[in-house]
C-alpha cells in the first residue's frame, strides 16, 4: 500500500513543485561545440547535439571577415545586418519535428522582443553581441564581423517548458545553418567601386544544458516542444488582406514584418485602420491601430522595433516572455485563426509565431 500511495504522491506533483525538485537536482553546464570554417559564401554546415543532459537553449557565434573595397569611404549598412547574412538556421529532430526554422533576418526580430533587446543592434564596440566592422579603401580593408544569436528551447531562463532531452539513444538532434553572402550586411554603390569580397567565416554553437536530475520527481515535463517558424505571403493594397494561419497549437507570439514589393518596410501610415486578430472569423479579441501598436511594443521592449515590425506578444504580463498562460492563444479550440488589416500599397507579410505542442497527454 506504501507504494501505490507514494506513486500517486508522485503523480500529483504540480508543475510548481516539479520545478522547485528540478532546480534543487540539478545543475547548468555550458557546452561549446567546436567551430566550423566556411571556405565558401552560400555554404550549408550542420553540428550534431551530444547525446548528453537537457537542452535549455544555444547560443550561435558567428565570426566572419569581408574586404570592403570603395573609392568613395565607408560602405552603410542594412537594417537586418548583418544577421542577413544567414539565409536559414534549422533546429531538427529525427522524430519530425523542428523547434527552430528560421532566417538569420527573421532569428534577429525573434531575439529582440524581450529584455535584451539592445543587445542585438549593432555597436561599434568589439566587445559588443554584436559588431560589424565599416571601413572602406579603395585597395580593399578587411573588415571583422561578429555576432551571437540566441536560439531558445525553453520558454525562458526561469520557466523549464520545452527541454530537449539529448541524453537518449533513440533520438537524435542536428543544427544546420545556411550561409548567404558577407555582401548582405552592407549597402554597395557599385558606381563607386562598392565591392565586398568573402575572406572568411567560423560558426561556433554553445549548449546551455542541464544534467538529468537522479530522482523521478524533480524530472521536468518534456511533453510540451516549443516551435518558431515564419511563414510568408502576399498581400494586395487598397482593401482588407487576411492572413490565415495554421491551427493546432498553442500562440505565445505573433511577430508581424510588412514589407512592400521593393523590399522596402511599410510605416504606421501606410495603414488603413487597425491590425485585428481573428478567432473563428467573427470573435475579434485584438483590435490595434498601428500606431498604438508600435508605441505599446516600444514601451513592452524599451527599444524601438524596425519599420514594418509589430508584435502582438501573449507571454508579457509586465515582463516580457516571463508571463503567464493567461493570455496564450490555444488554438486547438479554434477552427480559424486571422491576421486581417487594409494597407493602401500591395507587399509582403512574415510572420514569424511561436507555438507550443503537445506531445502526449498527460
Amino acid at each position: 500500500m506504501a507504494d501505490v500511495k507514494g506513486t500517486q504522491q508522485q503523480k500529483q506533483l504540480s508543475p510548481q513543485d516539479r520545478a522547485i525538485l528540478f532546480a534543487q537536482a540539478t545543475r547548468q553546464n555550458f557546452q561549446t561545440l567546436p567551430a566550423q570554417r566556411v571556405t565558401a559564401e552560400n555554404t550549408t554546415v550542420q553540428f550534431t547535439l551530444p547525446k548528453v543532459r537537457l537542452l535549455s537553449r544555444i547560443m550561435l557565434y558567428v565570426e566572419a571577415t569581408a574586404t570592403l573595397t570603395s573609392s568613395a569611404g565607408t560602405i552603410a549598412t542594412n537594417n537586418y545586418a548583418p544577421y542577413n547574412i544567414l539565409r536559414r538556421i534549422a533546429l531538427d529532430l529525427n522524430n519530425g519535428f523542428s523547434p527552430v526554422i528560421l532566417s538569420g533576418q527573421d532569428m534577429y526580430l525573434y531575439d529582440r522582443i524581450g529584455l535584451e533587446s539592445e543587445a542585438y543592434v549593432p555597436s561599434t564596440n568589439s566587445k559588443a553581441n554584436t559588431y560589424v566592422e565599416n571601413l572602406a579603401t579603395a585597395q580593399g580593408k578587411d573588415n571583422k564581423i561578429h555576432f551571437t544569436l540566441n536560439l531558445p528551447v525553453t520558454l525562458n531562463q526561469r520557466d523549464g517548458v520545452g527541454f530537449l532531452l539529448l541524453q537518449n539513444d533513440e533520438s537524435s538532434t542536428t543544427l544546420t545553418v545556411d550561409v548567404d553572402q558577407l555582401a548582405n550586411a552592407y549597402t554597395l554603390n557599385p558606381g563607386n567601386g562598392d565591392a565586398v569580397t568573402f575572406k572568411d567565416l567560423t560558426i561556433t554553437p554553445m549548449l546551455e544544458t542541464f544534467s538529468i536530475p537522479p530522482i523521478k520527481e524533480a524530472f521536468p515535463d518534456i511533453s510540451v516542444l516549443k516551435l518558431v517558424s515564419s511563414k510568408k505571403e502576399i498581400f494586395q493594397g487598397g482593401g482588407s488582406s487576411v492572413i490565415k494561419l495554421p491551427v493546432g497549437t498553442i500562440y505565445r507570439k505573433m511577430i508581424m514584418k510588412f514589407t512592400k514589393d521593393d523590399g522596402t518596410p511599410l510605416v504606421d501610415t501606410d495603414f488603413i485602420g487597425n491590425i485585428e486578430l481573428i478567432f473563428n472569423q467573427a470573435d475579434i479579441p485584438y483590435s490595434v491601430k498601428p500606431q498604438i501598436l508600435s508605441a505599446l511594443n516600444h514601451r513592452q521592449y524599451n527599444t524601438v522595433l524596425p519599420a514594418g515590425v509589430y508584435v502582438f506578444d501573449f507571454s508579457d504580463n509586465g515582463i516580457p516572455n516571463y508571463g503567464g498562460s493567461r493570455d496564450y492563444i490555444d488554438s486547438e479550440r479554434l477552427t480559424e485563426l486571422w491576421i486581417r488589416f487594409n494597407s493602401n500599397v500591395t507587399g509582403n507579410i512574415t510572420v514569424i509565431s511561436e507555438t507550443l505542442s503537445r506531445l502526449r497527454s498527460e
